[in-house]
């Protein structure tokens, strides 16, 4: 514990120069724990970053307790059959994970992180009132086909909430902490995931069974008091928060600068003397190389070409990680709930895959990295941790496959009528739904290198004009990793359906007579694809990649990331 904290390191997020932020990534000089421990951080910040944290916490809650069982509500109480359950659930998340992308650009533009996330909160509360008016035990006025539209009205106003809050919560708290040690970028990112996913857990176990076992209504009123609950807390340190004006998104300018430097290059008129000044290809769009931009307002775009490339293969990550919430939930109910005289919801398997981000976050911050450090002199970079978790991912799906082959020999010979909030599902009555617990825990492993880090990355990569709109980008692939998933179910039920064949398709209204197991087996060969793609692109592509120190920032991690608890830390600058 006797190293020191380097001499010259500047600001992971200092907000004007990301070329600067750049160079500071790839210090080779890391903050090492000892350092980090022998500075203070002052009890406003302490609390203001608990109010944020625990404003996220409540609003997971709300969003999870929604999504966990919305197939089943779908199937129970709208008439909705599997597969169009699966792509109501797929659809409204990936419409929350889309929003973000707007409301980012409202944010840096427009109206601040602050005003955005509060007014992201109200239209929140709305649509999770409606969800409760929908499921109340009394009969209402209007018929399945009008409570469906305003379930899905509901929805709406959940999805447009939530997005608002997404692309902003995580950068406001992290500005909190700008003027502070880098490192505890990293570890207000861990504590950040570590409340989601206790919000999660909660949802998936306590809510859920509310839900499937007591009653809907009560079991949308929980989430309905606790978004009340995440405004109440997110406004009380309204006068603590250190608010950055709006200074303008970049996003209109980065389309011209995209736009531009593609033509140039395709047209080729740049002269052999411009091309030695190329390095990425938005310099085809400065002056000097016969361009119509600044090179100052270029280079603020730059970080687009790395991040864009990354985040496209992403996508199919998520596609694979929203299974959780419809095929293995759809799997999860036509197996056996029983826990002796005890009835497992059926979302509750998906609080394993908090259980394992949990568990596995102290574990690589706190064991593996540092080991891996002290071994081989550096620790794994951003890209290789979201590489590792498509890897986690790709064995999930064959997990997932593997055991619905036994589940279907096993419901087919031993079939458990079972009743999930008031209808009959035909179980597998010798395999146990725990029998999922190996899926949830590898896709929750992948979390921890592919989620968290992409966060990371997100934000290591974003300039402060840049910072909503690349942080909406990001959230934006788990959007249209969700489409793509409603997507998948449809094309991939189209082609394997025959007329002449009764239950042909891989996913029909009863996963029973279907072959869900062949469908996971495609999703797993489909993601060890995108990975083989991703690690060829990330290896040719970066490689190749020569705009000066700005490389360091893709190929090397910031520092060992670290995840003690934050009234442990103490920053060096007693301004903040």
């Amino acid at each position: 514990m006797s190293k020191e904290i380097a001499t010259e390191r500047t600001h992971l997020l200092q907000d004007d120069d990301t070329s600067t932020r750049s160079n500071n990534e790839g210090d080779d000089n890391p903050t090492t724990l000892a350092s980090v421990n022998s500075i203070s951080v002052p009890l406003r910040v302490k609390i203001i970053v608990l109010c944020i944290l625990l404003t996220e916490l409540c609003e997971r809650l709300t969003y999870y307790s929604i999504s966990a069982n919305l197939v089943l509500f779908a199937n129970t109480h709208l008439g909705f059959t599997n597969p169009q359950a699966a792509s109501l659930n797929f659809i409204f998340t990936g419409t929350g994970y889309a929003i973000p992308i707007f409301s980012g650009f409202i944010a840096d533009s427009f109206i601040g992180q602050f005003n955005t996330i509060y007014g992201s909160c109200l239209i929140y509360i709305i649509g999770s009132v409606a969800l409760v008016l929908v499921a109340a035990p009394y009969n209402l006025p209007f018929s399945v086909t009008g409570q469906t539209i305003f379930y899905i009205g509901g929805l709406a106003f959940i999805a447009v909430g939530t997005g608002g809050i997404k692309s902003n919560v995580s950068p406001f708290g992290a500005d909190q902490l700008k003027d502070s040690d880098p490192i505890l970028i990293q570890r207000f990112f861990s504590w950040f995931y570590f409340f989601i996913n206790m919000g999660s857990l909660v949802s998936f176990t306590a809510v859920a069974y509310v839900q499937q076992n007591v009653s809907f209504f009560y079991g949308y009123m929980i989430p309905a008091i606790s978004m009340a609950l995440a405004i109440i807390i997110f406004i009380s340190a309204r006068n603590f928060y250190e608010i950055r004006t709006p200074r303008g998104s970049l996003l209109i300018d980065a389309a011209r600068i995209t736009w531009q430097s593609i033509k140039i290059k395709v047209c080729g008129k740049v002269s052999t003397a411009d091309k030695q000044r190329i390095y990425s290809i938005f310099d085809y769009a400065k002056k000097e190389n016969g361009g119509s931009f600044e090179s100052s307002l270029v280079e603020k775009i730059k970080p687009l070409g790395h991040v864009i490339p990354v985040f496209i293969l992403i996508i199919l990550y998520w596609t694979v990680y929203f299974q959780m919430q419809t095929t293995w939930f759809i799997q999860g109910e036509s197996m056996n709930l029983m826990l002796g005289n005890f009835k497992l919801p059926a979302a509750a398997l998906s609080s394993f895959d908090t259980i394992s981000v949990l568990i596995f976050i102290p574990i690589m911050d706190y064991g593996v990295y540092p080991l891996i450090r002290k071994i081989f002199g550096r620790s794994p970079t951003q890209l290789q941790r979201i590489g590792t978790g498509m890897v986690f991912a790709a064995l999930a799906m064959l997990s997932a496959g593997i055991l619905e082959k036994f589940r279907l020999m096993d419901v087919h010979e031993n079939p458990l009528p079972q009743i999930v909030a008031g209808s009959t599902f035909n179980a597998s009555a010798n395999i146990s739904v725990l029998a999922q617990v190996p899926q949830f825990a590898l896709i929750g492993l992948s979390e921890v290198f592919t989620s968290i880090t992409g966060l990371e990355y997100a934000y290591s990569q974003a300039p402060g004009e840049l910072k909503g709109l690349i942080m909406g980008l990001f959230l934006l692939t788990s959007g249209l990793g969700s489409y793509l998933g409603s997507l998948v179910i449809v094309i991939v039920n189209a082609i394997t359906h025959n007329p002449k064949v009764p239950n042909s398709s891989w996913i029909p209204k009863n996963i029973n007579d279907g072959h869900l197991d062949y469908y996971c087996y495609f999703l797993a060969v489909f993601m060890f694809a995108n990975f083989i793609v991703y690690v060829l692109m990330t290896t040719l592509w970066y490689k190749n990649d020569r705009q000066s120190e700005n490389h360091e920032e893709i190929v090397r991690p910031v520092y060992e990331p670290t995840a003690p608890d934050l009234a442990d830390v103490h920053p060096h600058n007693s301004n903040v």
